[in-house]
């Protein structure tokens, strides 16, 4: 679900084609799937680039996305 919630957003896809793209979504996380996760933090103000946090899927990060995917639907 955590690459369905990204790949709502085309700031925040973890691949625009292939493998983690929107409709083929895997339950891998790799580093695709984090270089996403660092955008949507940055996108929400949950992280900034290289601070405290940054790229860590945290309880804040994790909190945003569910509310993210609640909005979207998903």
């Amino acid at each position: 679900n955590v690459q369905k919630v990204l790949n709502a957003d085309p700031d925040t896809q973890v691949a625009k084609v292939g493998v983690g793209s929107p409709g083929k979504e895997t339950t891998f996380f790799g580093s695709a799937t984090l270089k996403a996760i660092k955008k949507f933090q940055v996108k929400h103000g949950l992280a900034r680039v290289n601070g405290v946090g940054y790229g860590v899927f945290g309880p804040k990060t994790k909190a945003k996305l569910a509310e993210v995917s609640k909005l979207k639907g998903l």
